[in-house]
């Protein structure tokens, strides 16, 4: 379980630092505002399509997949935990930190994968407008 908790940690910290070194650039993008004429946004749009395909959307690729990708052990730990803390026994001291941290990985990459996703969309938004 350990090599599993490692892998996904290296992975989720390649993704947010991914995600910090793009996100100036990301959110530099969405505040430009349409001008009124179509010409004089050509260099807007290419900005902010460059913004989408080469900083915004590999990043939510790879935060989703990631969670997609580790997914399915944490349901199956969340599942074991729920049926040991609802079982008569109640054994509490059948804790594991590595199993917890493991869930925690996956839910931080799922929450960086909707947060990008929503960055995606609004920039793809943007670049409509911008046309």
């Amino acid at each position: 379980m350990s090599d599993l908790l490692s892998a996904s940690s290296l992975l989720m910290a390649i993704a947010a630092i991914l995600f910090s070194l793009w996100y100036g650039d990301i959110s530099k993008a969405l505040e430009i505002s349409p001008k009124p004429h179509r010409e004089d946004n050509v260099a807007a749009k290419n900005s902010v399509s460059n913004a989408i395909f080469s900083k915004a959307l590999p990043v939510a690729i790879m935060a989703l997949s990631l969670a997609l990708i580790f997914l399915p052990d944490a349901i199956r730990i969340a599942k074991d935990s729920i049926s040991i803390y609802f079982s008569s026994e109640r054994d509490l001291f059948r804790y594991d930190a590595v199993r917890t941290a493991y869930c925690f990985v996956t839910i931080l990459s799922a929450v960086l994968a909707g947060y990008m996703w929503f960055l995606v969309w609004k920039l793809f938004v943007l670049r409509k407008e911008l046309s």
